[in-house]
């Protein structure tokens, strides 16, 4: 494999970046109804030409919005999916405390913000849970459809952590393989739309995960066809700058590691890999416990790191 010329690159970042002071003012006033939300729109533009720039200058072959013209991860896909309705202030009855996710949403601290509902899954609408899986999937697909014929060629998508329900028939590795089936599902896609698959691990308020330790039970399925993996040495998390060297000598590591379980060179494992921050740096409103600045220096890091491994690469 050649130096890319198309994504993904050997320096990549997962799409949120940090908002601007002036942004975040103007969408609480609009929350606040202070404003109306036909005031964003100009506001998010600047903020968009403004951080495009500094992606470029960083060194970015593949920059995003910042996801600035949403206020959280998710967007707008599913509240937009007829069944589906987006409430405010739900009843924490609805939720499993379990999910790691959902418990720290119901600390003493915070309460549910905005909850997406599908209210068209009694069995009359669905019979089972592979009907429903397979109307979402074509829900992506058209997604995608619509993306790429505007003419977008890198999509990004982030999966969350996967939890076996208590309610649920299937043991949690039939879970796992039907949740395997469905992704597969989803993404198909037209074959020079590239896209990148974020496993997150959390990205809560004052820069909280939700799960932690190794891949090996689920591995192998995970992994095994995958051409090209981008590792995430860099936090987004907080401010502190990682040391280069060391940074760089664990992507090293995981190359060695790569190579000894494909039966390939360390060099050859390399040309299937890249560095990026671990996550997004604002997954959420206000973004985790750095300022503006400290993403620009860390964004710098992770195209230092690239060029030291892979130098002259995009």
């Amino acid at each position: 494999m050649s130096a890319p010329k198309n994504p993904p690159f050997r320096a990549e970042h997962l799409g949120s970046l940090k908002r601007p002071d002036n942004l975040l003012a103007a969408r609480r006033d609009v929350h606040e109804h202070k404003s109306t939300a036909d005031s964003l729109p100009t506001i998010e533009d600047r903020a968009i030409a403004d951080v495009v720039k500094i992606q470029e200058q960083c060194g970015f072959h593949a920059p995003s919005d910042g996801e600035y013209r949403r206020h959280m991860f998710w967007g707008t896909f599913f509240p937009s999916l007829q069944g589906f309705t987006e409430i405010q202030g739900p009843s924490v009855d609805i939720f499993r405390e379990y999910v790691p996710d959902i418990a720290a949403f119901l600390e003493a601290d915070h309460v549910p913000g905005e909850t997406v509902i599908c209210e068209a899954y009694p069995k009359e609408v669905y019979a089972n849970d592979q009907e429903y899986f397979a109307d979402i999937a074509k829900a992506y697909r058209t997604e995608l459809q619509i993306l790429y014929d505007a003419g977008l060629r890198n999509a990004q998508k982030m999966l969350d952590g996967w939890s076996a329900d208590t309610s649920n028939t299937q043991t949690a590795d039939e879970l796992f393989d039907s949740y395997i089936a469905f992704y597969n599902d989803c993404f198909q896609r037209p074959q020079d739309m590239h896209l990148g698959i974020h496993l997150c691990r959390g990205n809560f308020v004052n820069s909280r995960h939700f799960s932690e330790g190794g891949y090996d039970r689920i591995a192998v399925k995970l992994f095994r066809n995958l051409n090209f993996v981008v590792l995430g040495v860099v936090t987004s998390k907080f401010p502190k700058l990682e040391d280069k060297k060391e940074m760089v000598d664990r992507v090293m590591d995981a190359a060695k590691f790569v190579a000894e379980g494909s039966g390939q060179s360390v060099q050859q494992a390399l040309q299937r890999m890249g560095v990026s921050p671990q996550c997004g740096f604002a997954s959420h409103s206000e973004g985790n416990l750095l300022t503006y600045d400290d993403m620009v220096e860390k964004l710098k890091l992770v195209r230092a790191i690239a060029d030291e491994i892979w130098p002259g690469e995009p």
